[in-house]
């Protein structure tokens, strides 16, 4: 199936990236999406025309603004986010598309950081960004400090954006600073919104399903037991792999409200995720292993963690 129907079938009402991802071998075989749609919802096949004139749109748009589609049909589709539940059918890139095949960590927290947590953010970047690339949202905050040194974007970072790539149309104006900001240090911005769709107050959240499917490790700097991270970390903890969180004791900043989260995982390990991300039960987490991180040392740890599941890893397609 081409790119075009599978932009329609996205349109189509009741049919999720996580109904594309179950019938992803049917779309291998089937050449149009209509018998797909006159089976599960046939109400729909009325509006295939319009939806069509939206999807060449949505190809032209993408041709004229240099914009790449990939769909989870593609070769070159990141494997890694093959394996969340609800992958997006159609993944818009911007930028080094070659940085998509790297070895990825997330570096998140709070959009409220503080100076401690601002600190800890711009040494893990320093630190990390010599091995794998960085991801996260791009936006103020620990996002913003993990990937700016000396007020450059460090090179081979990977944002996940929460509005369509003509983003100068779709993003506020401090999200678009640091966008392109990391595309002129060759770096790669990514969304599952078509290119003029502005961000809303659910496309973040919902954006964040794709950080934690492109990273091989993620790492929680700083974030309240019901902050905004949760719905990153809920991705991340269904999947084996590895997740850091910073554990700062020694400074009494630590202990505030803002590094609760921390706290939490760091004391009760996979109950603490469990806690924050809502689930009842641990049953759900899948995490390969959580490494508490305070010194240097601890880098090398969670670097040695996520080279080992890496060789672990094999792809479900």
């Amino acid at each position: 199936m081409d790119i075009k129907n599978i932009l329609i079938l996205s349109m189509v009402k009741g049919v999720g990236p996580a109904f594309l991802k179950k019938n992803y071998y049917r779309l291998i075989h089937e050449s149009s999406c209509e018998k797909i749609v006159n089976e599960h919802k046939p109400e729909e096949l009325g509006n295939i025309e319009k939806y069509a004139k939206i999807a060449d749109g949505v190809i032209s748009d993408c041709k004229v603004n240099e914009i790449t589609m990939v769909s989870i049909l593609d070769a070159d589709y990141p494997k890694q986010l093959l394996e969340i539940n609800d992958p997006p059918s159609i993944l818009f890139m911007k930028g080094n598309k070659s940085i998509i095949n790297n070895t990825i960590i997330a570096i998140i927290g709070t959009r409220n950081s503080t100076a401690l947590g601002n600190n800890i953010a711009e040494r893990l970047g320093a630190f990390f960004s010599n091995y794998f690339s960085i991801c996260n949202g791009l936006v103020e905050g620990i996002d913003e400090h993990s990937i700016y040194q000396n007020g450059v974007v460090l090179s081979s970072v990977v944002g996940v954006v929460s509005g369509g790539l003509c983003y100068n149309e779709t993003c506020s104006t401090h999200h678009i600073k640091i966008i392109n900001d990391v595309l002129k240090a060759g770096g790669l911005v990514v969304s599952e919104y078509f290119p003029y769709q502005k961000e809303d107050k659910f496309s973040g959240s919902k954006a964040s399903r794709i950080q934690a499917g492109l990273s091989h490790g993620l790492i929680l700097v700083q974030s309240k037991l019901n902050g905004g991270s949760k719905y990153t970390i809920n991705t991340f903890s269904k999947l084996p792999r590895v997740l850091g969180v910073i554990h700062y004791p020694s400074s009494k900043e630590y202990e505030s409200e803002s590094f609760e989260a921390n706290r939490t995982i760091v004391n009760d390990g996979i109950s603490g995720v469990a806690k924050i991300v809502g689930s009842k039960t641990k049953n759900g987490i899948s995490l390969s292993s959580i490494v508490s991180i305070s010194t240097k040392e601890d880098y090398k740890i969670f670097k040695s963690e996520i080279l080992s599941q890496k060789q672990k890893q094999v792809s479900i397609f």
